[in-house]
């Protein structure tokens, strides 16, 4: 039994992305995912494109593109699309 934490992408989501990154003209980009607290609404979900990655986090590549997801938002979008 595989305990790896996964999220996937949709193809038209990763063309989408992919079309957004090729519009900055930034070598390197890559898709941050990220979930924070959100007080009394539940949480707060971010999506950004970036360059670099931080030490905590994991580099997910799927259909042509790259997400960023740091260690506490992978454990609560596990599973997610």
């Amino acid at each position: 039994m595989s305990t790896a934490k996964k999220i996937s992408i949709t193809e038209n989501a990763a063309k989408r992305v992919a079309k957004l990154i090729a519009e900055e003209k930034v070598d390197n980009l890559m898709l941050r995912v990220m979930v924070s607290a959100g007080g009394c609404s539940g949480f707060e979900y971010r999506f950004d494109l970036e360059e670099t990655k931080n030490q905590d986090d994991n580099i997910i590549e799927a259909k042509g593109i790259k997400l960023i997801v740091d260690n506490m938002s992978l454990e609560l979008l596990d599973g997610s699309e």
